[in-house]
């Protein structure tokens, strides 16, 4: 007798939409910001309104001159106006009984400093409306300043390596946990590494927004800021899961669960070494910084322990 073998899926299954965005677009070379912007429609389907801010994404979803290089519903903000403008279309579309998927598209910049506070009060609100942060851990677009999403001792134009200063003193910002503590509908990470497990978020985010708030913290890393080869950033974002340095996880309604759990954690010296952000790091350093990634994925793992 011949044992069925379990079908696998392929992301391309996953795909309710054809291409949104022209074939070249103004993305630097390897930044995978570009698949995360063509996968979010593909995923999510053609009632998708993208709201989004001055950022590494603007110069696409913008358009440039007199042309455009999608067919996205989208709408521009300033940065501390994203959630609000977002709030509005979704109570609009939903008084007039039309469906829409209204998407917040920002940086970690717009996120986690500027518009932070219009976001954690959507947040709060538990408002009917999808926010992706794609988190580059600092201001790119602008030539690679610190955000508060900035790892500890990387290295930007703001946290410079010298005689003094030896990069970023401080950890970074835990946002998307902080996010979740809102006790928003859902809350999740996800990486261009793992596309099965991102659609899988982008479909339970979908279904969520009809309860509140739904949140997605995406990895992605700036080839030009962070210093790595074009080719070789999704073997970074791939790293940085195998690390734990980027754990996946979602908490529904407040229940926390690892999407991913890494068996045998690599050390994050292995992530490191594929950038050079972190190339000026030393013993002790490194020390520190894989402290702060075993002391977040404990903290993040005792909360899925909760719920067991």
């Amino acid at each position: 007798m011949v044992e069925k073998t379990k079908k696998k899926s392929r992301i391309f299954d996953y795909f309710c939409e054809e291409e949104q965005f022209v074939g070249g677009v103004a993305w630097c070379a390897g930044c995978p910001l570009e698949l995360i912007a063509r996968f979010v429609p593909k995923i999510l389907g053609k009632n998708v309104v993208f709201v989004g801010t001055p950022s590494c994404s603007a110069p696409v979803l913008h358009g440039q001159n007199v042309g455009s290089w999608h067919k996205v519903a989208y709408m521009a903000s300033v940065m501390t106006g994203v959630p609000s403008k977002a709030t509005g279309l979704s109570r609009y579309y939903h008084r007039i009984g039309k469906e829409a998927t209204v998407v917040c598209f920002t940086g970690d910049g717009c996120a986690a400093d500027v518009g932070f506070q219009p976001l954690s009060g959507a947040a709060e609100r538990n408002e009917k409306i999808i926010y992706i942060c794609y988190d580059n851990e600092g201001y790119m677009n602008t030539g690679n300043q610190r955000s508060s999403a900035t790892p500890l001792g990387a290295a930007t134009t703001t946290t410079p390596v010298g005689k003094v200063d030896r990069g970023k003193p401080t950890m970074s910002k835990n946002l998307p946990l902080i996010i979740a503590m809102h006790n928003v509908a859902y809350a999740a990470t996800a990486s261009p590494s793992h596309l099965e497990d991102f659609a899988k978020k982008l479909l339970k985010a979908k279904e969520k927004k009809e309860e509140g708030f739904a949140y997605l913290h995406v990895f992605s890393p700036c080839p030009v800021g962070w210093r790595i080869d074009s080719n070789l950033t999704i073997e970074v974002c791939r790293m940085a899961v195998r690390t734990n340095y980027f754990p996946l996880w979602e908490a529904d309604n407040g229940r926390f669960r690892l999407t991913h759990e890494v068996a045998n954690p690599r050390p994050v010296q292995e992530l490191t070494k594929l950038m050079r952000k972190f190339s000026h790091l030393k013993e002790a350093d490194m020390e520190n910084l894989q402290k702060s990634v075993n002391e977040r994925y404990a903290l993040i793992k005792a909360l899925c322990d909760i719920g067991k």
